[in-house]
């Protein structure tokens, strides 16, 4: 499922939500993209998951799906890793790749926090307790963005995400836990990756790690936290859109 929003005419650029959140997990303001001259093509992730999907495969079908053949993408926290995906499967449709506040590589565990860290090592052979226990944050109110409005959107992402339970979620985590069925070499276009100095869910020291692995990533730390994606909308939409070609 894809919201095709903004402006029909603009230049394409695929934005890809965090893990238990939705399409609706985005800044509510959809004139900020109409506005930037951006087409808007907000992918869904929160439907039934296969059981043996892997980043490789995610890639491939959503590429099938996509409307438009060139873009650029932006990817939030595990919508991070899925943004590599599409650039590293795709190197020739794929522009520009923004990830904000991304999941580490597989490699670099030791960067996530403790209780994503469990959830991902105990839902290889228990995804029903793991589910379980992502269902009862799900039910939790997520932490304040920039506004009201802000809030309401991401509060609404996460209940879209969350109806059909948590058990889509922890098989994302599960597959985002081991080693990554894609080559980061692949990757050929410039990334840009924003972290919140504030983040302590995934802190600056990730983009690091991407900088090292992408000889073409930027890092861009900015006084905020793991909900930069909200307050710095505007800018984050327009870092992706600067390098698109038509």
């Amino acid at each position: 499922m894809i919201d095709d929003v903004g402006d029909p005419n603009g230049t394409p650029v695929v934005y890809l939500h965090g893990g238990g959140d939705s399409k609706l997990s985005r800044h509510p303001d959809d004139s900020i993209a109409a506005a930037l001259g951006i087409r808007l093509l907000a992918v869904d992730r929160s439907g039934a998951l296969e059981r043996r999907r892997t980043l490789r495969s995610w890639a491939e079908r959503t590429l099938a799906e996509l409307p438009v053949e060139r873009f650029a993408v932006v990817g939030w926290s595990a919508g991070g890793p899925h943004a590599l995906a599409l650039a590293a499967v795709a190197p020739e449709r794929v522009s520009r790749a923004v990830i904000v506040a991304p999941l580490p590589p597989p490699d670099r565990g030791d960067l996530y926090p403790d209780d994503i860290r469990q959830a991902m090592r105990v839902g290889r052979l228990a995804p029903r307790y793991v589910a379980y226990r992502l269902e009862r944050w799900g039910r939790e109110t997520p932490a304040p963005t920039c506004d009201a409005a802000c809030d309401d959107a991401y509060a609404r992402g996460r209940r879209e995400a969350f109806r059909a339970g948590g058990r889509n979620l922890a098989r994302e985590l599960t597959y985002l836990g081991r080693p990554w069925d894609i080559d980061l070499k692949n990757v050929s276009a410039p990334v840009s990756v924003w972290c919140g100095a504030r983040d302590d869910v995934f802190p600056p020291a990730i983009g690091e790690v991407f900088a090292a692995r992408l000889p073409s990533a930027t890092v861009n730390v900015v006084d905020d936290t793991h909900q930069l994606l909200f307050s710095r909308w505007r800018e984050i939409l327009a870092d992706a859109a600067q390098q698109t070609r038509p």
